[in-house]
């Protein structure tokens, strides 16, 4: 199960005492729990020891050692386990405050200004911008972002030159210790309260599964397509399922689409119950709900803070990015299908009204459709591209600023429509700096080429939420 963690590199980041306790084989520990289903009532816990005898794309087959008795004996249980859920024995990936799956600074603020953490909370990351190693530090009610620099004639860590490090959780365990001009001397690691994703229900990764093996807990929501439950699996795991009322194609292109995407912003797709009517998709749970939901909660007090609202943002852009470069279009963006997981990372949902740009657009007449996110040329009878998902993310731009408001909220649907196709675009909103209302111009752009990419407007929005790091000195 290869790593570049255990490259010479990165080899060089152990502590020397973790390099004298790796065995011959190469061993892995695992970093979240796990109900596993061929252990009955056993769980997976963080920090079990475990042996990869079998690999897979999304699985492995490891053999996992438990203490036995006061003789410290051990008992090899062998068990199927999700391939993401296991770091190897000593590398840096395995350390519970380094999170290699953070890359900017906005993402570790969202992770460490959660009421879970305390003061002197932290964790380590790597930017994707400069390839540099950061320590983020809670201090109060904020978050503070220490460059980790590198030094070149020994190749040694220092956040100051004065006292350097061999490796990275050699200069952890020293300002654990001493604060020595840290805002704070850290104290726990960061809470991770998004465990990774499960790449399936279990090791068989069958779409279709039986549907006594679901358990419905509480409705979430329902709509014109049916509703949409808490659930468990096998009564281990929680699921969210989404059950149809009316069987139609569009149920099929969706269960096709969901089943090739796999991002970290959209929302995975577990299963299916399609052999007896009402077909249901078994997808992840999010427990924290819209991204609408969390917006209107918050508009009488208004105190999400700009940075964050942008960061939103940015996910998005990420998450839709990916569905370019999939030739796959969304047609239904805006803020009730962008739901968030307890850490507030966003993830895109609802496939219903996704198609592939190559495949033969549908008549709107024949389905209901998001009018007021909707690009004026479809109103002309022209294809769907993914330029019409820019001018949607332009409108879901709005309903993030005023904190949930409807878009043309004193037009009905055909007074949009007509007001649109005259050139007519929604004034900037009350609170909404210019820049950002610079980018929902650009998404309104009456020219679907002249709209910038995904990609583009991710780079745009990565501006408007600059934080430099805090130089020692």
């Amino acid at each position: 199960m290869g790593n570049s963690a255990c490259s010479c590199k990165c080899c060089r980041l152990l502590c020397s005492e973790e390099k004298d306790t790796v065995i011959n084989k190469q061993m892995f520990i695992s970093i979240t729990e796990y109900a596993c289903n061929s252990l009955s009532d056993q769980k997976l816990k963080v920090g079990d020891l475990l042996e990869v005898t079998e690999e897979g794309q999304h699985w492995v087959y490891a053999k996992r050692f438990t203490v036995k008795g006061a003789k410290k004996g051990f008992i090899e249980e062998q068990l199927y386990v999700p391939r993401d859920f296991l770091k190897p024995v000593g590398s840096l990936e395995a350390q519970s405050w380094y999170f290699e799956n953070i890359t900017k600074r906005t993402e570790a603020k969202r992770c460490l200004l959660r009421p879970e953490n305390s003061e002197g909370a932290f964790l380590v990351w790597r930017s994707t911008e400069n390839n540099c190693y950061y320590l983020s530090v809670k201090n109060g009610p904020y978050a503070r972002h220490y460059r980790i620099r590198e030094r070149e004639s020994d190749k040694r860590f220092y956040l100051v030159n004065r006292k350097t490090f061999q490796t990275l959780p050699e200069l952890v365990q020293s300002y654990s210790k001493d604060q020595d001009g840290l805002c704070a001397r850290l104290n726990l690691p960061c809470v991770m309260l998004d465990k990774p994703s499960l790449p399936s229900l279990s090791y068989e990764e069958q779409w279709e599964i039986d549907r006594s093996s679901l358990t419905k807990v509480k409705k979430l929501g329902s709509g014109e397509f049916g509703e949409v439950w808490h659930g468990v699996w096998n009564n281990v795991i929680d699921v969210a399922i989404k059950e149809f009322r009316v069987i139609s194609p569009d149920i099929q292109t969706e269960i096709k689409i969901m089943k090739e995407l796999r991002h970290k912003h959209l929302l995975r797709l577990y299963a299916v119950c399609t052999v007896h009517e009402p077909f249901c998709i078994i997808t992840e749970l999010m427990r924290n709900g819209s991204l609408k939901k969390y917006l209107i909660i918050h508009k009488e007090l208004r105190n999400i803070e700009f940075a964050l609202m942008v960061d939103f943002a940015v996910q998005i852009t990420e998450g839709m990015a990916y569905l370019e470069s999939k030739n796959i279009v969304h047609r239904d963006l805006r803020a009730d299908n962008i739901l968030l997981t307890e850490m507030l990372s966003c993830k895109i949902a609802d496939f219903g009204l996704a198609q592939y740009t190559l495949s033969q657009e549908k008549q709107l007449s024949s389905i209901k459709v998001p009018v007021k996110w909707m690009a004026p040329e479809i109103f002309a009878g022209k294809d769907y591209t993914k330029k019409c998902d820019v001018w949607s993310f332009g409108i879901l731009l709005t309903e993030m600023i005023t904190y949930g408001n409807d878009p043309y909220p004193d037009r009905d649907n055909v007074a949009c429509v007509q007001a649109i196709q005259r050139g007519y675009r929604m004034p900037q909103p009350e609170d909404c700096p210019v820049t950002l209302y610079d980018i929902m111009l650009l998404c309104w752009h009456s020219d679907p080429d002249e709209r910038p990419t995904f990609m583009e407007l991710q780079e745009r929005l990565t501006t408007l939420i600059p934080e430099p790091a805090v130089v020692l000195d």
